[in-house]
């Protein structure tokens, strides 16, 4: 959701968009959803001005976003947890979401149906 907030941002849904515009709390994303972004971008998903290591430090810097870092014990959620699917990088967001015991904003279905997994309205 992240890289659509900042490519497209009239792909969310607009209850999501409201979400962050006008988050009271601070809103985080996992470290791996950098790594994730880069990823997509270096396979041409998503067309960038310049590198895409220089659009994303962009995206940090002009935003007030907290990244979390991989924890050890996210690490181990992310193989503990049940999952329905082995998406490494969804499998790091979603621990690390419940790690924190924070809600999860995400527009993944697979993500979506985790009983265990506390999400946005």
């Amino acid at each position: 959701m992240w890289i659509w907030a900042n490519v497209e941002p009239e792909r969310l849904p607009s209850d999501l968009a409201q979400l962050i515009e006008r988050a009271e709390t601070p809103i985080a994303i996992s470290s791996i959803s950098i790594w994730e972004t880069l990823v997509v971008m270096e396979r041409g998903r998503i067309q960038v001005a310049t590198t895409p290591e220089g659009t994303v430090r962009m995206w940090l810097s002009s935003s007030p976003i907290q990244v979390i870092p991989l924890e050890a014990e996210v690490a181990v959620l992310s193989r503990t947890l049940a999952f329905e699917h082995d998406d490494p990088a969804d499998r790091f967001i979603a621990a690390t979401a419940h790690w924190l015991g924070c809600p999860l904003a995400t527009l993944d279905a697979k993500l979506r149906r985790l009983p265990w997994l506390k999400l946005h309205a």
